[in-house]
């Protein structure tokens, strides 16, 4: 087994903490983004993978590991859909209702 280490940021370059980082055909192998969009999945040496790395409002990716046991410190980059979420959207209506901006 092998540790691969990770960071999943925003198309700005911004953490995206809480991302969601799993592996293709393994639903018990994922991991969670920490608030710094750092991850840390432990997976078969030798074994090739494939990690599906996905954030609210931005398009999910798939990301081809052939070895595992050589690949360190990924970046992965999600670009967003330019959609808000609705949580995101009724938080900011709430705002503007409040103090007009």
């Amino acid at each position: 087994m092998v540790q691969l280490t990770g960071t999943v940021l925003s198309s700005t370059g911004q953490p995206l903490a809480g991302a969601a980082v799993g592996v293709e055909g393994k639903k018990l192998n994922s991991a969670s983004a920490n608030s710094e969009g750092s991850f840390l999945l432990t997976l078969p040496a030798g074994e090739p993978v494939v990690l599906l790395v996905g954030f609210p409002a931005h398009e999910p990716q798939r990301v081809a590991i052939r070895n595992p046991a050589t690949e360190k410190n990924l970046i992965i980059t999600l670009q967003s859909t330019g959609k808000q979420t609705s949580k995101a959207l009724r938080a900011r209506q709430k705002k503007y209702k409040r103090t007009g901006e």
